[in-house]
């Protein structure tokens, strides 16, 4: 059974509208997603292919607090997205394959932390038949 949905998710408003949405002294950079309540709890995937292939998962974890995640597999742990990783030497002699980013701390069931593994899984799969 498939824990990533690969669906991109519907836009509940317009980008203009979108755009507007600022916090109240809150930092730049800021993130409000534009997507149903139904579609924050899904495990969203993206591949992105090129020079460095990678798969993009976004979840909000909603357990106590809302909490927006995005966890970046990479069969070849190099530059992801805008930046690189800059990695000394790797613990245990290994390269970095998952980054992952939240705006807070996240909480979870068990049943959460089984579908976050599902997941990397699942896009560490996709990344080796595309290779």
């Amino acid at each position: 059974m498939s824990v990533l949905s690969w669906d991109k998710p519907e836009q509940l408003m317009s980008k203009k509208d979108w755009k507007s949405c600022v916090f109240d002294g809150g930092p730049p950079g800021s993130y409000v997603p534009n997507m149903s309540d139904d579609d924050r709890k899904k495990w969203k995937a993206k591949y992105i292919g090129g020079k460095y292939p990678r798969v993009e998962i976004r979840k909000t974890f909603t357990t106590r607090h809302h909490v927006q995640a995005v966890i970046v597999v990479s069969p070849t742990g190099k530059p992801l997205g805008k930046m690189t990783w800059v990695v000394q030497e790797p613990d245990f002699g290994s390269e970095i394959n998952i980054k992952m980013s939240m705006n807070g701390s996240a909480h979870m069931t068990f049943d959460e932390f089984d579908n976050l593994w599902a997941a990397i899984n699942e896009a560490r799969l996709v990344l080796e038949k595309k290779s």
